[in-house]
């Protein structure tokens, strides 16, 4: 995110795309690359937000955040955090497992740098990765060197900018202050790079994604090929004046109508 962004709807996003499904879906936040300038107030806030949001079992209305979908999953969420900690990052919420089910506290890591498995792999869970940068093209740089290329969402107030540094990212999909829309807009492909996968799925598109073709050719040739064995010297002469017609040097491509009529006449009688 950049500096100039809208800091409150740029929170109110975040969250939405990193804890929806407890970050479980392909297309979630998981790190944020937020400019050394708005550094600060984007943590704390963020992390006063996140405390805030109410996890446990309930009522749609009554809870945000939903559970892990397995153990295994929850043990993966807290290797990743544990990791991060570990190599220097700064807990600012969360950070556990809320020992009911298989809930794991919205949890902000401030200070997130490239060695750390959050930053490093796929967490799929209610974590954020928030890592300082100098400015776009540090943050375009981080990001065309990961892992996976999915998605990356720009936040700026400065439309025609993102839309320039959108060019620069490689990945499948840019939303420009939102994240992930497009998966849900039948018209738009959705696809990425790198070890996100192969194929696109939305739009016309993704027609050859879904489809195996096959080639059927259909010879109605009653002789056989020239170039069929049994072989003899014409076969080979024969190849160099049809090469040497290909190159336009055509001084011997008068023999190439004798040559096919005496291969045609050497397999005939071979085969009869």
């Amino acid at each position: 995110m950049l500096a100039d962004c809208n800091l409150t709807r740029t929170i109110a996003g975040i969250t939405h795309w990193a804890l929806s499904n407890a970050g479980q879906s392909c297309g979630a936040v998981e790190i944020a690359y937020v400019d050394q300038q708005i550094a600060d107030p984007f943590v704390r806030r963020i992390g006063d937000a996140w405390s805030r949001l109410r996890v446990g079992v309930g009522d749609f209305a009554q809870t945000d955040v939903n559970p892990l979908t397995t153990r295994r999953q929850l043990e993966i969420v807290r290797a990743h955090v544990d990791d991060a900690l570990a190599k220097g990052a700064t807990l600012v919420c969360g950070g556990a497992a809320t020992g009911e089910g298989f809930f794991f506290q919205p949890t902000v890591l401030d200070h997130c740098s490239a060695e750390m498995d959050v930053v490093r792999e796929e967490t799929f869970g209610p974590v954020l990765a928030v890592v300082r940068v100098d400015g776009a093209a540090d943050a375009i740089a981080r990001t065309n060197a990961s892992r996976y290329g999915l998605g990356a969402s720009i936040w700026t107030e400065d439309i025609a900018r993102a839309e320039r540094l959108a060019e620069r990212l490689d990945v499948g999909v840019v939303d420009i202050n939102n994240h992930s829309m497009t998966g849900a807009i039948p018209d738009l492909p959705w696809s990425g790079v790198r070890d996100t996968g192969f194929g696109i799925a939305n739009s016309a598109l993704s027609l050859t994604t879904f489809c195996r073709p096959k080639a059927i050719l259909v010879d109605e040739n009653r002789n056989p090929e020239p170039f069929w064995m049994p072989f003899d010297p014409a076969t080979f002469e024969l190849g160099d004046r049809l090469a040497d017609a290909q190159l336009l040097r055509i001084g011997r491509a008068w023999r190439i109508p004798i040559l096919l009529s005496k291969r045609l006449a050497r397999i005939k009688s071979f085969f009869a």
